[in-house]
């Protein structure tokens, strides 16, 4: 699967899964599901400084791109 390209580069969605699996033992669903600001605070608990912070420019850019798909209602 190819990494999805940002304004900045492409997005680390690899290393952020390897992380969360191996240091936090969620599993993929879990990933998935958790928003950027979960795995954030998940992956750099209070006190600790955050080496990928997500800004508020960046998650902007990134719905933007890639805006969540809604499903159709079901009957």
């Amino acid at each position: 699967m190819k990494e999805q390209q940002t304004a900045r580069g492409s997005f680390p969605w690899h290393d952020l899964m390897h992380k969360a699996c191996r240091e936090l033992g969620w599993s993929p669903r879990s990933f998935w599901q958790a928003t950027p600001k979960e795995l954030q605070m998940a992956l750099n608990p209070t006190g600790s400084p955050a080496k990928h912070a997500f800004s508020r420019s960046t998650l902007d850019d990134l719905l933007r791109r890639f805006p969540d798909q809604q499903e159709p209602p079901t009957p």
